[in-house]
């Protein structure tokens, strides 16, 4: 066979268009059933893909005017879509400058808020990355502790995952949770033996909390937006080319940050907005001022906002997941089923309404019973690409409705789902622990599965995702094959963009990525370790490795 170097300097003058960019010498896997793999590939001036299959299929597209770069034989993939990150949250100053390590000891996380404390300079403390159970467990309460740290001003430490805060007294007051009679909708308040707030919420009531931490400002509108750009470098270096920001806080300012970036051109991935529904407020005013928020794409834009994110519930080891049975052993004030954000009769006023304008619904489900509530709430709405969300549990019956409806099922099989996690959850809902993330089970169904990051709860790298997907056994992808395609071209569908990209084929964007290893040649438990030296939108370079 002759190769692409010998061929560039007899190529056929006149047969086809010139092109602005030829990739040779590669492994390109091109995630298109009909054409898998090729070794060079032809991009015009508008970043599309012309050509692609072996040397001589590319060569008449060159002249002397056309960039020509040999990859060294390595491997090429369509660029990854992570349907779910929070990318600004996870880039943002205002989430807190106090860091703890989830399993460092209590001493340790009060030694470290303590010293954040001193060299606090906010009206607010705010931090994130405690254990609940850990302080929970120790018996101590958890107001009283912060309160020694800090009476006067308020501190709030969000937990690992973002479903609990932990709050003195000072913070308790402002958020207006110090006298309050009855939970918020969507959140539970922990109380002590004398039914006094313990120090800790859950769910909802936290993001209450940062609602009252985080008014809207000119200064917090900067840091917004310098978030948004940090986060575009961390996605080209993860060879991200879409990505889903999964809870906009649009009240708060995210949205102005994120459409600023477009405006100045400074986004360099494709970008889907999901618009957070507030559990807290009016139906028909909230309903009313998403639908005035759509704004699906443009030809010379980079940002859609075309999604609605919304919780049914919350996680299973808050015991807030809701459970079709209950739960073996729950907080105490929490509904032994769980807690819903929205009641199911909401949730379908949501999904029909706002589907009815446009959107595609993006839907939290962990606990079983909220995924039966979401898959009725879809039956009734308009048709779209909506998704569940985390799907952790799923009651067998409800397996094939993913399929029957045309609902994606989301997944981020994180390191947190090894065998320990599950036995951890035993003790919370039984043998229901070891059916936990049902990813081969609907995969084999013929639903349509996605993996995403859910960064930062997870760390970015669609690499460690996929090769966490892949070392779940049984519950796991059956092949790299699977996982790439849910990180591609099923992603690409998620986000209503798969007629352009998901896959490397003629006519299609040329969104990709170098890896400096093939991880089809890897141990499974290796994949992670594979690191992207290259990344292209559009034909365009948004990352390049210094070694590359």
């Amino acid at each position: 066979m002759r190769c692409l170097p010998l061929l560039l300097s007899i190529a056929l003058a006149g047969t086809a268009e010139a092109a602005s960019l030829v990739l040779h010498n590669a492994r390109i896997y091109t995630v298109n059933a009909e054409q898998p793999w090729a070794s060079a590939m032809v991009i015009d001036e508008d970043g599309s893909i012309v050509a692609i299959g072996e040397g001589e299929d590319v060569a008449d597209y060159v002249d002397d005017e056309t960039e020509s770069v040999d990859l060294g034989g390595r491997l090429v993939l369509p660029g990854f879509q992570d349907s779910h990150a929070h990318v600004l949250d996870a880039s943002s100053e205002a989430q807190g400058d106090c860091p703890l390590q989830a399993d460092s000891a209590l001493d340790e996380w009060l030694d470290e808020i303590g010293t954040c404390a001193k060299a606090s300079r906010g009206d607010w403390l705010l931090g994130s990355g405690f254990s609940l159970h850990t302080l929970l467990d120790s018996g101590e309460s958890p107001r009283a502790l912060l309160d020694e740290i800090d009476a006067d001003s308020p501190i709030a430490i969000m937990e690992e995952t973002s479903h609990s805060y932990w709050l003195n007294s000072k913070a308790l007051q402002l958020a207006g949770f110090a006298g309050a009679e009855h939970d918020p909708v969507g959140g539970v308040i922990l109380r002590d033996a004398q039914g006094e707030p313990s120090g800790v919420v859950l769910d909802n009531a936290g993001d209450l909390v940062m609602d009252k931490a985080l008014p809207p400002s000119k200064a917090l509108q900067q840091v917004y937006y310098q978030a948004v750009l940090d986060g575009q470098e961390a996605l080209a270096s993860n060879g991200i080319t879409s990505v889903a920001d999964a809870r906009v806080f649009w009240r708060r300012g995210h949205l102005d940050a994120w459409q600023r970036a477009q405006r100045e051109d400074r986004l360099k991935a494709r970008t889907t907005l999901g618009l957070w529904a507030y559990p807290q407020m009016d139906d028909k005013q909230q309903l009313a001022e998403l639908k005035a928020l759509y704004a699906p794409s443009s030809a010379d834009s980079l940002l859609r906002v075309s999604q609605i994110k919304l919780y049914v519930d919350g996680i299973v080891h808050n015991t807030t997941a809701r459970l079709r049975q209950p739960y073996g052993h729950s907080l105490a004030g929490v509904n032994s089923h769980g807690l819903y954000y929205f009641t199911p009769e909401r949730l379908e006023r949501y999904a029909r309404e706002l589907s009815a304008s446009g959107f595609d619904m993006h839907i939290h489900t962990i606990g079983d019973q909220a995924v039966r509530d979401a898959l009725d709430a879809i039956e009734q709405a308009t048709s779209g690409r909506h998704r569940l969300t985390h799907v952790e549990l799923v009651d067998k019956t409800d397996l094939p409705r993913f399929r029957q409806l045309n609902v994606i099922a989301d997944f981020q099989p994180s390191r947190y789902f090894t065998t320990s996690f599950l036995e951890d959850n035993q003790p919370l809902i039984g043998e229901r622990a070891y059916q936990m993330l049902p990813l081969r089970a609907l995969y084999d169904s013929g639903a349509r599965v996605t993996l995403s990051s859910d960064w930062d709860v997870n760390p970015l790298s669609p690499l460690g995702i996929m090769q966490n997907a892949l070392s779940l056994g049984e519950r796991g992808l059956p092949n790299l094959d699977a996982a790439i395609k849910a990180y591609t071209l099923d992603a690409a569908y998620t986000l209503r963009q798969e007629d352009d990209t998901g896959s490397l084929e003629v006519g299609k964007q040329a969104d990709l990525l170098v890896l400096d290893k093939n991880i089809f040649d890897m141990p499974v438990h290796q994949i992670g370790k594979a690191k992207v030296l290259w990344t292209l939108l559009g034909g365009e370079e948004t990352y390049r490795d210094k070694s590359f």
